[in-house]
């Protein structure tokens, strides 16, 4: 891993060998004290589609998937609601 340094203008360059395996635009995003690129699609909707394949999501109908996050949702809530009942008797 290189440091990459920023010039007076506050521009840093990739190289072209990581513009060419991730594209040329990025999403610069701030986690704590680092910057994270994340790279751009060309198609995002194209990207996406390949993602839901590869996750098993595609064979899944729009209802179907608001019943699983419903699920989830209520599955998550009770977990928050007892860990909140327990802190409470401890207090």
């Amino acid at each position: 891993m290189n440091a990459i340094v920023a010039d007076e203008r506050g521009r840093i360059t990739l190289g072209s060998e990581l513009v060419r395996e991730c594209g040329r635009k990025f999403f610069a995003v701030k986690a704590g004290k680092e910057i994270v690129l994340v790279p751009v699609a060309e198609d995002p909707l194209a990207e996406l589609r390949r993602l839901f394949k590869e996750a098993g999501i595609d064979r899944y109908t729009i209802k179907e998937l608001r019943k699983m996050a419903l699920e989830d949702a209520e599955k998550e809530a009770m977990k928050s609601v007892r860990r909140h009942r327990l802190s409470s008797r401890s207090s």
